[in-house]
């Protein structure tokens, strides 16, 4: 039996994981993006003051510590499929093209955001390599789709405090509430509040096919804070007694 399914299945797997961090946004050679990288920093070793007193040394290593670095250009290709896919960037730093290549499902990318949008006719746009000034100009899409993909919805502004169980909303798995995390929404009160317009955009940027509505999640959402709501009282009412 051939192994081809299963890699499918775990790469798959290995894509929802990233997508359930972060969005990966429609782009394609001409536009111009910025992608922000995670690059580790630290990696030294801790040496404990206890130790040091007893006459030992004991090493602690330290936990890794990010920060992130945006490279903004131009995409000039992209290719492969599925896990392996990847994107080119080029940008012109100190009058020098410099050019590199980005996994577009690389865990080590904290987001990629599209500047502008370019018009091309060309799948590989490597005849920039050659231009310099006006030249390597690429004027910018202003048609419907271009519109219609610049205002596509890109998630709500992630509240404070810690997320709550999702997954206490039925129909709502443990894969789906993380994806509910990656576009800012971690509590049951967000869900509770969500206008016709949220369901509509919550619907379609994590494809659920009409399950937010069918399954309720705004009527289950609204009994659980209610619920919460209701177990804070007497908590409340103990203390002033």
């Amino acid at each position: 039996m051939s192994g081809l399914p299963l890699i499918q299945e775990i790469e798959r797997e290995q894509i929802s994981a990233v997508i359930a961090k972060r969005g990966v946004p429609e782009f394609g050679p001409g536009d111009t993006v910025k992608v922000m990288v995670k690059v580790v920093e630290g990696g030294e070793v801790e040496t404990s003051k206890d130790a040091k007193t007893a006459g030992r040394a004991k090493a602690a290593p330290k936990e890794q510590v990010f920060r992130l670095q945006a490279y903004e250009g131009v995409v000039i290709a992209r290719s492969g499929s599925g896990i392996n896919e990847s994107f080119t960037v080029r940008k012109i730093s100190y009058g020098e093209g410099v050019e590199r290549v980005f996994p577009v499902y690389s865990p080590y990318i904290a987001e990629i955001e599209v500047v502008r949008r370019g018009k091309v006719r060309r799948a590989k746009l490597y005849y920039l390599r050659g231009r310099r000034g006006k030249s390597a100009r690429i004027f910018e899409r202003t048609d419907a789709r271009a519109k219609r993909l610049n205002a596509a919805f890109k998630g709500f502004k992630k509240p404070k405090g810690e997320a709550d169980d999702l997954t206490r909303i039925k129909g709502v798995s443990a894969e789906l509430a993380a994806r509910l995390n990656g576009i800012g929404v971690i509590k049951f009160e967000q869900i509770a509040n969500f206008s016709d317009d949220d369901i509509a955009n919550v619907d379609e940027a994590l494809a659920l096919g009409g399950r937010l509505e069918k399954d309720d999640w705004t009527g289950q959402a609204q009994k659980l804070v209610a619920e919460a709501a209701a177990a804070e009282i007497p908590a409340e009412d103990e203390k002033k007694a």
